[in-house]
């Protein structure tokens, strides 16, 4: 049986690698979070390849990332980074590769889990917090139309494991 693959998109905050995880396991398949992927092919983290070679360099070595999970041979749910889609055709590729689930936040909700994340966010890193939900509101505004390509789509305001478990059987 050949291996099933579901892509989660969104923006940064939304939950892709917290509610994947949860899903790998509900559903026995393996996760894979594609920035922990890059980082461990690069051997250097997301935001030194941000800072040391252009936000350009890091587009194209998320694509080579991304289309390596096309080898897998687990079922395997595949956390992408917020910009993924967003770049190089990559939102068509996985709805090729597999599934695609576009997990929508607002962006209060968004700016409060990134501010809540231990994680470095270059894309966000210089932005005052008083402007951040605006500034959330504006970039998002322009990656709805690739986050919209996903086969499925829900919003995480009080979504169930349960609730996401329903749209893959």
């Amino acid at each position: 049986m050949e291996a099933k693959l579901i892509y989660l998109v969104g923006y940064m905050g939304c939950g892709k690698s917290y509610w994947g995880k949860r899903l790998a396991d509900s559903l026995s398949f393996d996760f894979v979070d594609l920035d922990d992927l890059i980082v461990e092919r690069e051997g250097m983290t997301i935001p030194d390849i941000f800072s040391q070679f252009g936000e350009t360099s890091f587009r194209e070595r998320e694509q080579k990332a991304l289309l390596s999970t096309k080898a897998l041979t687990n079922s395997t749910i595949i956390s992408t980074g917020g910009g993924a889609p967003c770049f190089h055709d990559n939102m068509r590729l996985m709805n090729t590769m597999g599934q695609t689930l576009f997990l929508e936040a607002s962006p209060l909700v968004l700016k409060q889990n990134i501010l809540k994340s231990d994680d470095e966010r270059p894309i966000v890193k210089s932005v005052p917090e008083s402007e951040l939900e605006s500034y959330i509101a504006n970039h998002l505004k322009s990656r709805l139309p690739y986050y919209r390509l996903a086969e499925f789509k829900c919003n995480v305001d009080g979504l169930k494991l349960k609730d996401l478990k329903q749209i893959f059987k």
